[in-house]
């Protein structure tokens, strides 16, 4: 049935691409030298403490929490220690499962329900709160919707792909303010959004633009500031950057799905550092899909092997 109506709304040319279960093809396993990690969290499994192939995990420093949600469209709850606490699972799992999670200052946890075109959110204990969005291209519609960043005064910008590669805006309520972004390479286009993340002042939007390998900056209404990244596996280059990270001290983590790593670059795309390589050792990465960062370390979201690797802060 949804395979059907996405190719009755979407031209020819795009439907292979977005029935992809995984997302893009990715190049082949590419990487440095492995990193130390101060603690590796989570094992394959569907039991809580156990991953399903995680695909996102967002952190509340307030709270001393962090959170992940993988391919058995669970939400598990942790403590910064790793110590699993609690697990929830969304509405419904048969079509697809989510691939975003973020949670707000006042700890509010919200959900990019990808599959469902919807977004969920819930507090701390997995109680739901508001949901929002149908599929579609229209306003306050979603094909496949993968993130949620927050901008200010309580405004909610949600990424999305699969023809509708654009971002909407919407107040805290989900009621729909404007949008900006089109499927394409070129400046004010996009080719799959995977990730969103504001920097500490709120002025610089910085977006995953996965397809097209690059890191895309805008201000607060959509104005394209800048772009920076190509294919590649050389520094400043990147192969699937599934998850954008800005870090209190102004610079970017970015986790390369295609690339087996987690490039640390300034907020202009000059590459500082770069960290881990393809295998299963601790300090190696298989498919990372994102990144989180706490006040002083960074959370490193390993989906291939099935666990959360912590390395210190380099803020």
């Amino acid at each position: 049935m949804l395979e059907s109506t996405v190719r009755r709304i979407l031209p020819a040319a795009l439907t292979a691409f977005i029935l992809g279960t995984l997302g893009c093809e990715h190049s082949d396993p590419t990487g440095e030298e492995p990193f130390h990690a101060n603690r590796v969290i989570g094992r394959p499994g569907r039991s809580l403490g156990q991953f399903g192939y995680p695909r996102a995990i967002a952190v509340d420093s307030n709270a001393g929490l962090f959170y992940v949600v993988d391919k058995t469209a669970r939400v598990q709850r942790y403590a910064m220690d790793g110590t699993p606490q609690l697990e929830w699972c969304l509405p419904e799992m048969e079509n697809g499962k989510p691939t975003g999670i973020s949670v707000d200052g006042d700890g509010t946890v919200w959900v990019a329900d990808t599959h469902y075109f919807r977004v969920l959110a819930y507090d701390s204990e997995g109680r739901e709160r508001l949901r929002f969005g149908s599929f579609g291209r229209g306003d306050g519609q979603f094909i496949y919707n993968t993130d949620v960043a927050f901008g200010t005064e309580g405004r909610l910008y949600v990424a999305e792909y699969g023809g509708n590669d654009r971002v909407q805006v919407f107040d805290a309520q989900g009621n729909y303010l404007f949008q900006f972004g089109e499927f394409g390479p070129e400046d004010g286009q996009f080719n799959r959004p995977q990730s969103l993340a504001f920097n500490a002042a709120r002025t610089e939007l910085f977006v995953a633009d996965a397809c097209n390998h690059r890191i895309v900056v805008t201000d607060a209404q959509g104005r394209w500031l800048r772009s920076f990244g190509k294919p590649g596996v050389a520094t400043g280059e990147f192969s699937y950057p599934y998850s954008v990270e800005p870090l209190p001290d102004g610079t970017i983590m970015v986790a390369e799905f295609g690339n087996n790593r987690i490039q640390h670059l300034d907020a202009h795309g000059r590459s500082l550092a770069i960290y881990g390589r393809f295998g299963r050792a601790e300090g190696e990465l298989q498919y990372p899909w994102a990144t989180a960062a706490s006040d002083q370390e960074l959370f490193v979201l390993d989906s291939g092997n099935n666990r959360v690797q912590v390395m210190n802060g380099l803020w």
